[in-house]
């Protein structure tokens, strides 16, 4: 199992690449296009980075991006799309990471070890992204439709962390139990609101945070 301090690492290059995560431009129209979207994509990642979100203008990215307003505009709406142009290419690129980590690339041993490893690296993610995550899923709570347990993140993450307790189940680590259930709640405890409120209105540290939620869904089954 990776030291903490490598899953950090290997979140911090997913968003540092994240404006890479672009198409093969196959017209001068469409490499001009790739090359905005990478300037205004990267201007957006530095400027959350060192702004409380929500100060964050669609002035300020035009200039730091270097792209004029109108042309910003024609691309994004508001800031509320290139924040979710930014997280889309960030989940993407973190879910294809742990989906080859847990299911493609790696034969799996203990169901529970990889479990709780996994958890560790969707908390360190989360933990980078928190503030952008917790906006995203606010304006999508708002839409009178939306369904959290039917959007891609959570059905791949869903995807990735069942068949690990169900391993664990053949395996004879642990008794037959309701996987579904068990893993429809453990992703509700990770989601960004609920890892917000736990670190800064009830003060909790990253690390014990996940100890928490190991000790319920890994040792606590």
């Amino acid at each position: 199992m990776k030291h903490p301090d490598e899953h950090q690492q290997e979140i911090r290059e997913l968003i540092k690449d994240v404006v890479t995560d672009t198409v093969t431009p196959s017209s001068r129209r469409g490499e001009r296009d790739t090359e905005y979207r990478r300037r205004i994509l990267s201007a957006a990642r530095m400027l959350l980075e060192t702004n409380d979100i929500e100060s964050v203008t669609m002035h300020q990215i035009a200039k730091e991006s270097g792209v004029g307003q109108g042309t910003l505009y024609r691309r994004y709406t508001h800031i509320g799309d290139v924040c979710s142009d930014l997280i889309k290419s960030t989940t993407n690129r973190f879910i294809d990471m742990i989906e080859d980590k847990y299911t493609n690339m790696h034969p799996i041993g203990s169901g529970l070890d990889q479990l709780s490893a996994c958890i560790h690296d969707v908390i360190d993610f989360v933990d980078e992204n928190v503030a952008l995550l917790s906006i995203i899923s606010s304006m999508h709570g708002e839409k009178r439709h939306y369904t959290i347990h039917k959007k891609p993140f959570f059905v791949r993450l869903r995807n990735i962390l069942a068949p690990l307790i169900q391993h664990a189940i053949q395996n004879n680590e642990i008794k037959d139990l309701d996987v579904t259930l068990t893993v429809n709640t453990l992703l509700i405890s990770l989601f960004p609101e609920q890892y917000l409120y736990h670190k800064d209105t009830l003060g909790y540290t990253k690390q014990q945070y996940t100890e928490g939620i190991c000790r319920l869904f890994v040792k606590g089954i």
